[in-house]
């Protein structure tokens, strides 16, 4: 093997090197543009429909505007405020991952429910749903 040849598998090992370099950062760049579209704070796309109210002091049919990470509870700091006696203060949180809904319960003490059944992990959540918090029921509508 001659030194040109040596030369030549060096350069296209050199080109090959920089394509997949260039192809990892477009990834990375994708996904950290993904994650950066879904700060919390954002708002997301659906509502919450107040469908039973229960003591919440809410209306039926008020719409409770969504961010892309909503905490739900009877604390003040909440993103959505619950206030009623069947509510913890930090009860669940609703999250929009840029296809789809997951609701999670915090450790309430009287519990989630999703379309009637106690949530006991990270849960699905499609548009039409029906959100149980205490006595309070809310159902996931799409903007």
């Amino acid at each position: 093997m001659s030194v040109d040849d040596v030369l030549l598998l060096g350069r296209i090992a050199f080109v090959a090197a920089l394509y997949a370099f260039i192809v990892i950062l477009a990834l990375l760049l994708r996904r950290e543009l993904r994650v950066r579209s879904l700060v919390q704070g954002e708002r997301a796309p659906a509502d919450l429909l107040v469908m039973e109210p229960g003591e919440s002091g809410l209306e039926p049919g008020e719409r409770l505007p969504l961010l892309s990470l909503t905490s739900i509870g009877r604390d003040g700091e909440n993103d959505i405020v619950l206030d009623d006696t069947f509510i913890s203060s930090t009860h669940a949180s609703l999250s929009w991952n840029g296809k789809g809904w997951v609701l999670k319960d915090t450790g309430s003490t009287n519990g989630t429910k999703l379309n009637g059944k106690q949530v006991r992990r990270p849960v699905a959540v499609k548009p039409r749903d029906v959100l149980e918090f205490g006595q309070v029921r809310l159902q996931l509508v799409q903007l």
